[in-house]
């Protein structure tokens, strides 16, 4: 028995590991981009407004529509379902999520709060579920587990990260969607293990 757990140990680590990786690699995407905004609104508070003044020859005044409201750029990160599972019609978080959490989100409050915190508008976790059972039962769902993996971050947060605890819990919100949006299989069907997910989304504010 003792080989057993020791083998589930090492997998789940392996899980929590391999999840992590994965997020890592979108942060690091997130940030560049991130950063690439911070600049340019720094450089354009800062430039000369007389450089780029620009003289009309034609004094005939023009009407231009209205330029329409540039919508904020969302970034979508969806978590590996094995790092963030749940049992079957329950919201308790399990311990690979919890595992999972603890590593991931320091890195993403750091970039939501960093020295680019002003480009970012919100961060949403939402929880989906798959097309079995009631859908108001769905939809209840997938908000307690969503709104378990924001319990849990902040914990974390306030706990290694704590700068950052306030600011992150303004920015965060937690977001149940039901069985919306139901992932598929090659062959068109539901695919059910996967549909039951949680994804992140980082909500940039308009340039």
């Amino acid at each position: 028995m003792k080989s057993i757990f020791a083998q589930d140990s090492r997998d789940g680590s392996a899980v929590v590991t391999s999840g992590v990786a994965d997020l890592m690699t979108s942060l690091a995407v997130i940030f560049i981009l991130l950063l690439v905004a911070y600049v340019t609104r720094v450089q354009d508070k800062h430039a000369d407004p007389a450089r780029d003044r620009v003289i009309p020859t034609d004094m005939t005044p023009s009407f231009a529509p209205p330029l329409e409201a540039k919508r904020p750029s969302v970034h979508t990160i969806t978590v590996p379902d094995a790092a963030i599972n749940f049992e079957f019609g329950k919201s308790r978080l399990l311990p690979a999520a919890e595992s999972f959490l603890s590593e991931a989100m320091p890195h993403y409050a750091s970039i939501a709060c960093g020295p680019a915190e002003q480009e970012v508008e919100a961060f949403v976790i939402e929880g989906y579920t798959d097309d079995l059972g009631d859908d108001i039962r769905n939809l209840k769902l997938s908000q307690e587990r969503s709104f378990a993996v924001l319990v849990k971050s902040l914990e974390v947060i306030r706990e290694k990260l704590p700068w950052a605890y306030e600011c992150f819990l303004r920015k965060a919100t937690a977001n149940g969607r039901g069985e919306q949006n139901l992932l598929r299989n090659d062959a068109g069907q539901p695919d059910r293990d996967k549909s039951r997910r949680v994804m992140f989304k980082i909500h940039m504010r308009p340039a």
